[in-house]
């Protein structure tokens, strides 16, 4: 824990807040527990570190708050209040006591009925975000988080971009790098281009040619409901560039396959949601939502 930052930021804060303790990362940021002084709550500080401050960092985290302050949906954790200080940048968002989806998957799959509730509320959201023209782009379990049994989802993140600037600075094109996948099988390819591997990840997103769009968190979203299915993610047997890989090139078995009380309409959405080709999903949350729909 670093002391020296917590007590920069309770100075920064001043008697808002009082801060406990620090969570730990939330990818290039910094989370802190603390209890607002004004009313009887626990809020969470995000905090963009220090280190982390350069311009393009920093123009994240504020199009992040941004993006935030406009959202307002049952499901989404909202924005509570944003401060600055000489290098730091934080804003303000309720605790949530419950669950994250991570705590829930490690005792297996979902309840089908809870699987199927938390998948429908995380895609109402999402598709309210699509409709305010939001791309949350990092969609993971981490990300969402359980109040009184129904689904939040937490972090319009500030990281999304940083694939992209990788793979542009390699200076490799979107057809070398489908044949450098295909020939390398999964390790460097010819250029050295190497990246890391979000398990959740479309895989446009990470050839980067174009910002990826409310498909790419399609993908996503599917792939968050085939875990809260099955238990499993698709292709979680593969680590680093070989994951990579098999995103652009394996199909994962349907929901109904692995486990046989998944009604395979279900199924059927879920494999539409996870085609390879952005084209062929959902265009966005809001029909994924509407075709999974609350009949089961």
């Amino acid at each position: 824990m670093n002391l020296d930052l917590i007590a920069r930021l309770q100075a920064a804060v001043g008697d808002a807040y009082q801060i406990e303790r620090e969570f730990g990362a939330g990818g290039q940021s910094r989370l802190f527990l603390a209890t607002d002084a004004r009313l009887p709550r626990k809020v969470v500080i995000k905090l963009l570190p220090p280190e982390m401050a350069g311009a393009v960092e920093a123009e994240r985290f504020r199009r992040e708050i941004q993006v935030l302050g406009v959202l307002a949906h049952p499901h989404i954790v909202p924005l509570i209040a944003t401060g600055r200080s000489a290098d730091l940048l934080w804003y303000v968002m309720p605790y949530i006591r419950g669950e994250s989806l991570v705590s829930r998957l490690t005792h297996g799959p979902l309840p089908l009925k809870d699987a199927l509730r938390a998948l429908y509320e995380v895609s109402d959201a999402l598709a309210y975000a699509h409709a305010e023209g939001v791309v949350h782009r990092d969609l993971k379990p981490e990300n969402v988080l359980f109040q009184s049994d129904h689904a939040m989802l937490a972090d319009f993140g500030v990281a999304h971009a940083r694939l992209e600037g990788l793979r542009r600075s390699s200076g490799v094109t979107m057809g070398e790098f489908r044949r450098s996948l295909a020939l390398s099988h999964g390790r460097l390819t010819q250029h050295g281009f190497a990246v890391g591997t979000p398990a959740y990840m479309a895989p446009e997103q990470f050839i980067g040619d174009d910002p990826a769009d409310t498909r790419a968190d399609v993908y996503s979203l599917a792939m968050l409901g085939y875990e809260m299915l099955t238990g499993k993610a698709p292709f979680s047997e593969y680590k680093g560039a070989r994951l990579m890989v098999a995103h652009f090139t394996e199909t994962a078995p349907l929901a109904s396959s692995v486990r046989d009380e998944v009604p395979v309409g279900v199924s059927q959405v879920i494999a539409k949601g996870m085609a390879k080709e952005p084209q062929d999903r959902f265009a966005h949350a809001g029909e994924f939502r509407d075709a999974l729909g609350t009949r089961w």
